[in-house]
């Protein structure tokens, strides 16, 4: 029987919301650590997540990754430290339930110190199309933005595996 969860349109979250909230607990208490560590870090509350380009793209995308949209002021705030600092890095942890995976990303400029870790998502049936392209490019991006939807803040993760569900794109 197919899980009434996994058709297409339906949000990632469905049926998967508990473990969402686990994952922004997971994403404040990797901030925590990085800040007893000495580091100076963003914490970002996704409003919401989504693969660029997706499945369900009916146009043709020349971005690709995961878009994340922020609210304004965290926008603000990341926009301020990527113009002081050059984020070189990245750790990633990853989760899977129902289809879609879960992430604790945290960016880092390890130069300056600082870190902007965001919790985020994807089911990973929609996000086939953008997984094929992270694979080609050897590369991830994860796109901040605030809903305004004017501005962007683009972060790289070069060998995008750790960001691909369990077995690869």
């Amino acid at each position: 029987m197919d899980d009434p969860n996994s058709e297409e349109g339906a949000h990632p979250l469905s049926g998967v919301m508990q473990f969402w909230d686990d994952v922004v607990g997971d994403a404040e208490a990797t901030a925590e650590e990085y800040r007893e560590a000495g580091w100076d870090v963003v914490e970002l509350h996704p409003g919401d997540v989504t693969p660029v380009p997706a499945m369900l793209d009916t146009e043709p995308s020349a971005e690709y990754g995961l878009n994340v949209l922020v609210p304004g002021e965290e926008f603000d705030t990341v926009e301020d430290v990527v113009e002081t600092a050059e984020f070189d890095s990245y750790d990633a942890y990853r989760a899977e339930r129902g289809g879609t995976v879960f992430l604790v990303v945290a960016m880092l400029a390890e130069d300056s110190g600082r870190a902007v870790v965001v919790p985020m998502y994807y089911r990973t049936k929609e996000a086939a199309p953008m997984l094929e392209r992270a694979a080609d490019a050897d590369e991830m991006r994860v796109i901040v933005r605030p809903l305004s939807d004017d501005k962007r803040v683009v972060f790289e993760q070069r060998d995008p595996n750790p960001l691909f569900p369990e077995g690869g794109a």
